[in-house]
C-alpha cells in the first residue's frame, strides 16, 4: 500500500471520529462508575481532596468503597476544567487514549512482524479502530481502555529495547503507569513481563547496565501502588473478588454437598476430598477460564454484565473476525519461521484471561480488557495471509465476505448507537440526567428528597447538580462513621440509608416514609402507593424508568 503514513492518518481520524461523536449522549446511558469518577476529578478539581477528603490519593479512590485504579480519574481533571463536569468531559480521556491505542497497536504490529507485508500493521490499526469492544471501551470512562493504549505502547518499546537499550526506559513509563489503569493489569502484567524476560534473558544479560534506571524509576513509580495493593484497602477489596474467598452461600452449598454425599457411608473425610473451597475454587478458575476462549463469549453472546453498554446477544468482536483469527491462528502454528511471532502472541494469548478467570463473576468483558488489541493483530495477520493465497472464485469469495462484513458492521453501529436506549435502559442507568434535572426545579418546595436505594445513585446526585464538593466530603465523614458501625461493608449503597444534604438514599417503606414535605425518585413498583402524585415520568419506548412523586393534596 502506497503512502502508509497518509492511510494511517485516515485511520487514525476514522478511530477518532468514531470515539469522539456524540460522544456526550453515546451511550444513551451514564454508569454509576463514570459519575463517580468524574466526579472525584471535579472535587479534586475544587478542593484538593476527593468526596472523602482524601488528599490526591495515589494508589486507588475509594470511591463506594471499591477502591478505583487512579489513572482514569487523573486524567479527567483538565478535560472536566475545560468542558465542565457532564458526560463529554468525563469521557474525553478515555475517546483520546482509544485513538491512541489503534497508533500503539500500529507500532506494536510493525515491529512484531517486522518481515511481513507491510500492510498488516494498517489493517491491524483498521481493526482496531473499528472494534465494537473497543469502541464500547473508549466511548465510556472505563478504566481499563487506558491499558490499551499503555500495554501494546510498551511491548513496542520493549521489542525495541532489544536492539537499542535505551528504549527501556520508555516501556518501563509504559507498564509502570499501565499498573495504574485497572486492578486486571496488576496481574496480567507483570506475569507476561516475567515471560519476555526469561525468554529474551541472553539479550537482557548483555544490556543490564541499560535496566539498572529503568528498573529503579519502575520501582519509583510502583511503590505506592504495591504498599496500597498489599497493605492498604484496595488490596482488601481485590480479595473480596477472587474465587478464593467463599460467599456464605457457596460455603452452605458445599457443607450441604458434603453432608448428604453417599461417600460418608465409607468415611466421613471422603466427601470433603470432593467438596472443599480448594476444589471448588480450582474447577470455578477452569470453568472461568475457558469461558474467555469461547466464541458465544466473543462473537455471539457478549459480556453478561451489560452496565458499560456491552449488547447482550451480540460479541465483542465482529463475526466476520472468526475465520480471519481461525487462519491467523493455523498459518502461525504451521510454519516454523514465524516463532518469533508465537513468543509474544501465545503469552499474551494464555495469560490474557487469567485477570478475569480469577474473580468470581464469568463473562466480564472489562475484567478480560488485557485482550484488546490481540485480536485484532491476528485477525489482521488472517486477512493479509488470505489475500496472498490464489484459489478459485477468489474475486467472487473476496467480495461476498466484504459485503457481508460491512452489512454486520452497519448493524452492530446502529444496535450500539440507538438499540441500547430501548431495550436496556436500566442496565446502561439511562435516565438520571432527565431524572435529576427535573428534581432540581422543584426541590425548593421540599424540605427532603428520598431516592430509592441502589445502583450508587448518590453518584448520580452529585454529578449532575454539581453538588458542592465542600458539602459532600463533610456528608462522607459522617457515611464514614456510619460505614465503621456497620462492619464489612462492601458497597456504600449496602448501608440502611444515607443523606447528602436533602438528598436522602434509602429504601421506600409505606406508609412510613409518607410525608407531604418530601419528594420521592424511584423507579416504578408495583408496591408505590397508589394514592401518591406523580410529577413527572422518565419514560423510554418500552416503559418508565423513573418516577418523581410526593404526597401533595
Amino acid at each position: 500500500m502506497k503512502q502508509p503514513k497518509l492511510v494511517l492518518g485516515l485511520i487514525v481520524a476514522l478511530a477518532l471520529l468514531l470515539r469522539l461523536a456524540f460522544l456526550g449522549s453515546i451511550p444513551a446511558g451514564f454508569s454509576p462508575d463514570e459519575a463517580s469518577q468524574a466526579y472525584s476529578a471535579y472535587s479534586l478539581l475544587k478542593t484538593g481532596h476527593d468526596e472523602w477528603g482524601l488528599s490526591w490519593p495515589i494508589s486507588s479512590f475509594k470511591s463506594f468503597l471499591d477502591y478505583k485504579s487512579p489513572l482514569q480519574t487523573y486524567l479527567m481533571i483538565p478535560s472536566i476544567a475545560v468542558f465542565g463536569l457532564n458526560e463529554f468531559g468525563a469521557r474525553l480521556p478515555s475517546a483520546l487514549f482509544g485513538t491512541l491505542a489503534v497508533i500503539a497497536v500500529y507500532l506494536l504490529t510493525k515491529k512484531l512482524f517486522v518481515d511481513s507485508d507491510p500492510n498488516l500493521p494498517l489493517v491491524a490499526a483498521f481493526f482496531l479502530a473499528i472494534s465494537p469492544w473497543h469502541l464500547q471501551f473508549s466511548r465510556t470512562a472505563l478504566e481499563v481502555n487506558l491499558a490499551s493504549f499503555l500495554f501494546p505502547l510498551g511491548l513496542y518499546y520493549f521489542l525495541e529495547g532489544l536492539e537499542r537499550p535505551k528504549s527501556f526506559l520508555k516501556a518501563t513509563i509504559c507498564w509502570s503507569f499501565c499498573l495504574y489503569t485497572y486492578h486486571a493489569a496488576k496481574v496480567f502484567l507483570p506475569l507476561f513481563v516475567l515471560v519476555l524476560v526469561y525468554q529474551y534473558r541472553q539479550i537482557l544479560t548483555r544490556s543490564l547496565k541499560h535496566l539498572v534506571g529503568p528498573l529503579l524509576l519502575g520501582l519509583i513509580i510502583v511503590s505506592p501502588l504495591l504498599w496500597g495493593t498489599f497493605f492498604g484497602q484496595a488490596g482488601k477489596r481485590g480479595s473480596d473478588l477472587l474465587i478464593t474467598t467463599l460467599s456464605k452461600e457457596q460455603q452452605i452449598s458445599l457443607d450441604r454437598e458434603t453432608f448428604y454425599s453417599k461417600l460418608n457411608q465409607i468415611s466421613p473425610k471422603l466427601p470433603r476430598l470432593f467438596h472443599n473451597p480448594a476444589v471448588f475454587s480450582l474447577s470455578k478458575f477452569a470453568e472461568n477460564y475457558v469461558s474467555y476462549y469461547t466464541l458465544g463469549f466473543w462473537f455471539t453472546e457478549g459480556g453478561r454484565e451489560i452496565t458499560y453498554s456491552v449488547i447482550p446477544g451480540r460479541g465483542l468482536l465482529y463475526f466476520w473476525l472468526l475465520p480471519l483469527i481461525i487462519w491467523a491462528l493455523f498459518d502461525l502454528f504451521r510454519n516454523p519461521k514465524n516463532r518469533p511471532y508465537l513468543t509474544i502472541l501465545i503469552p499474551w494469548l494464555l495469560l490474557a484471561a487469567l485477570p478475569a478467570a480469577l474473580t468470581k463473576e464469568g463473562y466480564r468483558p472489562n475484567r478480560a480488557g488485557s485482550f484488546a488489541g490481540l485480536w485484532e493483530i491476528l485477525a489482521a495477520y488472517g486477512a493479509v495471509g488470505l489475500s496472498h493465497l490464489e484459489f478459485k472464485y477468489k474475486k467472487v469469495l473476496s467480495f461476498s465476505f466484504i459485503f457481508f462484513s460491512l452489512i454486520l458492521t452497519l448493524f452492530y453501529f446502529e444496535d450500539y448507537a440507538f438499540g441500547s436506549r430501548v431495550n436496556y435502559p436500566t442496565a446502561i442507568s439511562y435516565g438520571w440526567r432527565e431524572a435529576i434535572a427535573f428534581v432540581q426545579g422543584v426541590e425548593p418546595h421540599y424540605q427532603k428528597i428520598i431516592v430509592q436505594r441502589g445502583s450508587q445513585s448518590q453518584a448520580f446526585v452529585a454529578f449532575y447538580t454539581k453538588y458542592d464538593p465542600m458539602l459532600f466530603q463533610q456528608a462522607s465523614a459522617e457515611w464514614n462513621k456510619e460505614i465503621v458501625k456497620a462492619g464489612d461493608l462492601k458497597y456504600l449503597d449496602q448501608l440502611g440509608s444515607y443523606r447528602l444534604g436533602k438528598y436522602s438514599f434509602e429504601d421506600l417503606n409505606w406508609p412510613e416514609d409518607t410525608n407531604a414535605h418530601t419528594l420521592y425518585l424511584s423507579q416504578p413498583s408495583a408496591l408505590l402507593p397508589p394514592e401518591r402524585h406523580t410529577l413527572h415520568r422518565v419514560e423510554v419506548p418500552n416503559g418508565v424508568i423513573f418516577e418523581i412523586f410526593d404526597f401533595k393534596k
